[in-house]
């Protein structure tokens, strides 16, 4: 099950570059003419989160990741495009069986904060600490991540398809 998440994971955003890509100014393959990327739609809203993991840190050099780097993409439907929104997230890791890991909190000033620029358009950079939430000395598990978005105006959003992730030793 895992491994089908990690899969799955890994395909979704494998497909978000390649669709953008097609789609955005100077990324043509056949050198043809240069596109640019459609106007979006009036009044984007999140509909969709999905969370990429960098390889985990261990900051404290303890021998136990304890901070997961993430970005963070915020999709409407409408629109082949990240987009950047305002609002709140708040982030569950969950252990296989079901049990409660950690969750974090991350309010509308730093989710603001962390907009960046990528090769597929406007993400959120954040970082997460264990130690926050939980000790960062976790046997080996595999673990999944999952995120709600709570805009300043509209519906709440979440991961489609939580993020498989490997935490402890």
């Amino acid at each position: 099950m895992f491994s089908k998440l990690v899969h799955h994971s890994f395909l979704c955003v494998l497909l978000a570059l390649a669709l953008t890509c097609s789609t955005m100014a100077g990324c043509v393959a056949d050198g043809g003419p240069k596109r640019t990327p459609p106007k979006p739609p009036k009044n984007l809203q999140v509909q969709l989160v999905t969370v990429a993991v960098h390889e985990l840190l261990d900051t404290d050099a303890n021998g136990y990741p304890d901070t997961l780097p993430l970005i963070v993409y915020f999709w409407d439907n409408r629109y082949p495009l990240p987009m950047w929104a305002n609002g709140s997230l708040h982030f569950t890791l969950t252990g296989e069986n079901g049990k409660v890991i950690a969750e974090w909190e991350v309010p509308d000033e730093i989710v603001a904060a962390s907009r960046r620029r990528d090769q597929v358009g406007a993400v959120h950079v954040l970082t997460l600490d264990i130690r926050q939430a939980t000790t960062d000395e976790l046997p080996l598990t595999k673990a999944v991540l999952s995120a709600v978005f709570t805009p300043d105006v509209g519906p709440v959003a979440t991961t489609a398809r939580p993020l498989g992730v490997q935490i402890g030793k």
